[in-house]
Formats: structure tokens, sequence, C-alpha cells
């Protein structure tokens, strides 16, 4: 296909989140399926990850209030593997939370793009995390999901 075709590419961020979608789909969590994507600079792929078990956890998927303090949050799993400075944007599926995000701002990502609100925050959470964001000079963008 020649580029005056008319075919649409997704933009950078689009992108990013088309991936945290398809990373999404490795947790095993049966109550919400986050997955989160960090680009470099160059808008290469620098990590992905999903909410899941610690290594070597075993949890009981089917009670959701016990599975909660231990899931690891997409977030996190995709800076585990990074240094800051590194990643440029993060794509998530969900907003973040007040914790993810002090680790993303403490890595140097300025540019958080998510799709979906939190299933089980109120008002008040949600509040903190953009006050938070504000505080730690990172950009929030809610992403209208991409179509071809």
């Amino acid at each position: 296909m020649s580029p005056s075709s008319g075919r649409k590419r997704p933009q950078w961020n689009q992108y990013a989140m088309l991936l945290a979608w398809a990373a999404a789909t490795r947790s095993q969590d049966p109550f919400v399926q986050v997955g989160a994507c960090i680009l470099r600079h160059d808008h290469s792929v620098l990590s992905l990850g999903y909410n899941g078990a610690p290594p070597g956890v075993e949890i009981d998927w089917t009670d959701r209030d016990k599975r909660r303090p231990l899931v690891i949050h997409a977030e996190m799993n995709a800076l585990r593997y990074i240094k800051p400075g590194e990643g440029e944007i993060m794509a998530v599926t969900l907003l973040p939370c007040h914790d993810c995000l002090k680790s993303i701002a403490s890595y140097g990502i300025t540019d958080v793009y998510f799709q979906d609100d939190p299933i089980d925050t109120d008002e008040a959470s949600e509040l903190l995390v953009f006050r938070a964001a504000m505080q730690f000079s990172v950009n929030l963008w809610r992403l209208t999901p991409w179509e071809p």
C-alpha cells in the first residue's frame, strides 16, 4: 500500500495503548485485566506489563477481596524491567492508582495515557490521583479507542 492510499495508522500513544490491551490479555484476574506499555523517547517499545501474581505466589482468583492485596499492578510490572529516565510515555488500560502514579513519576515518565476509569474507586480516590499527577508533573490523558 502506498502512503497516499489513505491507510490510517495509529499515533504513538494509540499504538502503546493497543499493546497495553494486548498485554492485559495475559492477566489471570477474572474481575479486571489491566495492561501497561512503556515507550522510549524514540517510540520503540521499552516494556509491557499486566496485573498478576508475584512470581511463585498462587492466588485464589475466585475470591475478589482476598486476591487484591496480592496482585501486582500492570504499571509496576512494566516498570520492573526499566531504569529511571528510559521511558517517555506509558499507556495503561485503566487510570493508574495513586501508588502506581508515584512510581511512574519516580521513573521520569511524564505522559500517561489511559482509557478506562477504575471499577472500584470512588471520586475522592480519583481526585487524589489527578492532584498527585499535577504535583509530580505527570500529564494524565484519557485516550479514546483507536479505530482503523
